[in-house]
């Protein structure tokens, strides 16, 4: 099972279909803006204006919100990625983003600015509501000036309910995914008390979403090393080839 939204979750379904995997796609949030186009556009007025030194953005949902209409040069600015499908995201507007770090999570990309300098620099930190506050706190350490703007926040699509619940109780699920505590939370706040059968694999992108699971009250059997999809894939292929039926040992 693939629980992203539904604009989200192809890479993942391309991935798994290489390894002759079936993708179940059950979009279990949706995002929902919390700022609007006027807004938006008063922000992107503030960037042409060079108001901001840095970028920094931690999905690529905040790039596709500011930048949406990609008719927004970088001129000066440095764009920050903490990952490659952020990173993918500016690419597409024509954006360039610094080296990435290498965990792929908050703590690293923190790191990653400070190699560069953060002391009084301007910075835009664009994001969803109920993001962890590490990343501001950290370069605000640094002496940046940090504004944060909550862009939207990812909230559960009940539109699916009925047909996650009908997946949980069909006991034909293998595995199910989760890319993000997003994708935990409303996984969980849409399932209730129903439960992923005993024998499914849950999955998770890393230890930030892990931390998330648990907190839902599940157990991730899986924890990607590289957080990012094709690490996700290739931590689900490590553990279904230890399977005796696919010639391993547990």
């Amino acid at each position: 099972m693939v629980t992203r939204t539904s604009s989200q979750a192809q890479d993942l379904c391309d991935l798994l279909e290489r390894e002759l995997a079936v993708p179940v796609v059950v979009p279990v949030m949706r995002l929902q803006a919390l700022v609007d186009a006027g807004a938006i556009g008063a922000l992107r007025q503030r960037i042409s204006a060079g108001d901001f030194d840095d970028l920094v953005f931690t999905s690529a949902n905040s790039v596709g919100q500011l930048l949406g209409d990609g008719r927004l040069s970088q001129a000066g600015s440095r764009a920050y990625a903490i990952g490659p499908g952020t990173a993918a995201a500016l690419r597409k507007l024509g954006w360039q983003a610094e080296p990435l770090p290498q965990g792929y999570i908050a703590e690293s990309l923190a790191e990653r600015i400070a190699v560069r300098g953060a002391s009084a620099r301007r910075i835009l930190l664009p994001r969803a509501r109920g993001a962890r506050d590490v990343l501001p706190r950290r370069l605000e350490e640094m002496g940046a000036q940090v504004e944060v703007v909550e862009l939207y926040e990812m909230v559960p699509n009940w539109e699916v309910q009925s047909s996650l619940c009908d997946q949980l109780q069909s006991q034909e699920l293998d595995c199910i995914t989760f890319t993000s505590g997003s994708t935990a939370r409303c996984f969980a706040e849409l399932a209730g008390p129903v439960r992923p059968p005993d024998r499914c694999v849950l999955a998770c992108i890393g230890p930030i979403t892990a931390e998330e699971m648990r907190r839902q009250g599940m157990v991730p059997q899986v924890v990607a090393g590289t957080h990012s999809i094709p690490g996700l894939v290739q931590a689900l292929r490590s553990w279904f080839a230890r399977l005796p039926e696919n010639g391993g040992c547990t």
